[in-house]
């Protein structure tokens, strides 16, 4: 048990620092105990936790942003430009219904 909550310490201090320890969306520092993991395409459109998939936002801006795709240089200024590719990459391999991502669109 234990080792599964490091496992998901390590996975969340590495999805912030994508962003550099800040909202991906808006720019405010992130406590680390309330940040909220987003999914750049998210669950209720066939998303995945795939770690490309995540980033880290402020519960304000996660909830604002809702289930909506969004593009990634547009809504989440703050996004390392190297993560910036990785969840461009992610979406690519989602649209063409890449194996295992669980897309739903019907290709």
């Amino acid at each position: 048990m234990r080792g599964i909550k490091v496992q998901k310490l390590h996975v969340k201090s590495s999805i912030i620092e994508k962003t550099g320890g800040v909202c991906a969306v808006c720019g405010r520092a992130l406590v680390h105990s309330k940040v909220t993991i987003e999914h750049y395409i998210p669950k209720y459109h066939g998303g995945t936790d795939d770690e490309r998939n995540l980033l880290s936002l402020c519960k304000n801006c996660n909830k604002s942003k809702g289930s909506r795709i969004v593009q990634a240089e547009e809504h989440y200024p703050f996004l390392k430009a190297v993560y910036c590719t990785e969840v461009n990459e992610y979406r690519t391999e989602w649209e063409n219904g890449g194996e295992g991502n669980g897309n739903s669109k019907g290709k």
